[in-house]
């Protein structure tokens, strides 16, 4: 009774396992084959064993592959794992799936057999459909970002490169005005004359961050071991005129080398060390450079004594073209900030900061030690 229940039990679980098994004889006939690869293939049990062969259930292409290559392997190795290869039902449905197979002996001098083990792999098969249509999708998105992105790039180069012509000819005819005493000698007039300078010269360096801005691509130049101290140096002396007439004190200690794109780097501290010297208190500018390593990244850190800002503040300060006092009497187009958010976004890396009105900032950066580029 417990061998007959024992037996009853094991052929319950070969026929509704969770996946297909067959058996063949050597010439791929069908002499075996469980309930859950039956229903899967739409046949009754007396429509395929004995009447049908493996082949039977392959198209042109894998009966050739089953021919060629399946048969062989069983037949030297004894067994073969993993391929994938598609099954006809009755209706001439397609089913995906995954073959294992092995070859077996029922007794010495008698032909081998072959017993497969069939995975239904419709549901992975689906996925893959879908995440290869999705990946097209993401890519194709990408690459419309990218036209995006080169039009807007090209748009704001060629239209600030366009303004800086009339510009000039306003400051070079307002210029010849004065020389030549055409202008009104009243306080209006002198009033007026000083409007139209300002004016210009404030939307020319409007036009000279646009244009910084708009040059600033992920392709411009290629990574390349970067001297923070050599990077420091040169955005100095950039600026040293700033330096110079805001009587700023620089604290910068031995900084790593890193491995970035130079250009952009000093783009990064000019901006930052200007943006300290715009923003100052009362007192000497002083503003110093820290930075600390954690795993493959580096964060490097630029306190100021400045005017400071609300810290609520923190993520407007770096959107493109906004000023926290657009209106007051510190110069700047809201550009520097933004540019510098642009190349930390292209060295796959982060900016912020944290301030107190009054007591200064500190901003911060995080960037991979070994350069790396954003993909796409």
């Amino acid at each position: 009774m417990i061998e007959q229940a024992f037996t009853e039990d094991s052929e319950d679980l070969y026929q509704n396992a969770p996946f297909g098994y067959m058996t063949t004889g050597a010439d791929g006939k069908i002499v075996n084959i469980n309930g859950t690869l039956l229903k899967w293939l739409g046949y009754e049990r007396n429509e395929i064993v004995l009447q049908k062969s493996f082949q039977d259930l392959l198209g042109m292409g894998e009966k050739i592959y089953f021919e060629t290559h399946i048969m062989p392997m069983l037949h030297i190795h004894r067994e073969i794992s993993e391929i994938n290869i598609e099954l006809k039902g009755k209706d001439s449905r397609r089913l995906p799936t995954l073959l294992n197979g092995m070859q077996i002996f029922k007794s010495s001098g008698v032909a081998p057999f072959f017993r497969f083990s069939v995975l239904n792999i419709t549901q992975r098969k689906q996925y893959e459909v879908e995440l290869i249509k999705a990946r097209k999708q993401a890519e194709q998105t990408v690459e419309r970002l990218r036209q995006v992105n080169e039009g807007l790039e090209h748009f704001a180069y060629t239209a600030s490169h366009d303004l800086q012509a009339p510009l000039n000819t306003i400051s070079s005819l307002v210029g010849l005005l004065e020389k030549e005493g055409h202008l009104p000698p009243d306080t209006d007039g002198k009033m007026y004359y000083s409007l139209i300078l300002e004016n210009t010269q404030r939307m020319k360096l409007m036009i000279k961050d646009l244009l910084d801005y708009s040059k600033i691509d992920g392709n411009e130049n290629e990574f390349e071991e970067v001297s923070l101290n050599e990077v420091c140096g040169l955005a100095l002396e950039m600026i040293k005129v700033e330096v110079k007439e805001n009587n700023v004190t620089f604290n910068i200690p031995a900084l790593p080398v890193i491995v970035a794109d130079n250009i952009q780097m000093t783009r990064l501290f000019q901006n930052l060390f200007s943006n300290a010297i715009k923003y100052r208190s009362e007192a000497d500018p002083v503003i110093s450079v820290d930075y600390e390593e954690k795993g493959d990244e580096i964060t490097v850190y630029v306190k100021d004594n400045g005017m400071g800002f609300k810290q609520s503040a923190t993520d407007e300060i770096f959107a493109f073209m906004k000023r926290l006092n657009p209106h007051g009497s510190i110069p700047g187009t809201g550009i520097g900030l933004a540019s510098c958010k642009r190349i930390l976004e292209i060295h796959c890396g982060t900016i912020s900061a944290k301030s107190t009105p009054g007591k200064g900032s500190t901003f911060f950066f995080t960037l991979p030690k070994r350069g790396k580029k954003p993909e796409y």
